[in-house]
């Protein structure tokens, strides 16, 4: 009927993320994705997904939204410019413990060097409060690439898809 199925992947990751030959980038997996009105659980009390690329209402098993799936993207994003895991050496209750906190590691603690405009980026989309996110993936991608725009020398779609190509 044209309105918007409110779908959460649940488990954005970069195990889910394909870059094609074109360059284009794909997420795969909707396995555990759940209507916008359904809880993160499931019907044993099992929390689905990667906890660490989990927002801290999904690893607490509380209510998610789309906004979800921005905080793990941004996790995502977070290792690609750092290079590293956001929570390496920590066990799966450490990363609760933090979860719980809202003690989200920033990118420029991290990466000091980082663009100041990739940390705001990736900052907002690491906000504890889902409200504090980006309402949406389209907006998230709109502002990233609008900082692309400003780097010298960002890669195209054409060169991307051929780094997987040369990769793959």
């Amino acid at each position: 009927d044209g309105q918007p199925l409110g779908v959460v992947h649940r488990d954005v990751s970069p195990h889910n993320v394909f870059v094609t030959y074109d360059g284009e980038v794909k997420l795969v997996d909707f396995g555990i994705a759940k209507a916008v009105d359904s809880s993160a659980r499931t019907s044993t009390g099992a929390i689905k997904g990667k906890l660490a690329y989990m927002p801290p209402e999904q690893a607490a098993g509380l209510f998610v939204d789309r906004t979800a799936d921005v905080f793990a993207a941004g996790v995502v994003l977070w290792e690609a410019a750092t290079g590293q895991r956001i929570w390496k050496g920590m066990t799966e209750p450490a990363v609760l413990y933090q979860l719980s906190k809202g003690a989200i590691p920033r990118l420029r603690d991290v990466a000091p060097s980082a663009p100041a405009e990739l940390a705001r980026i990736v900052g907002r989309a690491l906000e504890v409060r889902p409200e504090d996110r980006y309402p949406t993936a389209a907006e998230f991608q709109l502002d990233i690439e609008r900082y692309l725009a400003t780097v010298p020398h960002a890669p195209s779609a054409r060169e991307v898809g051929a780094m997987a190509g040369r990769a793959f």
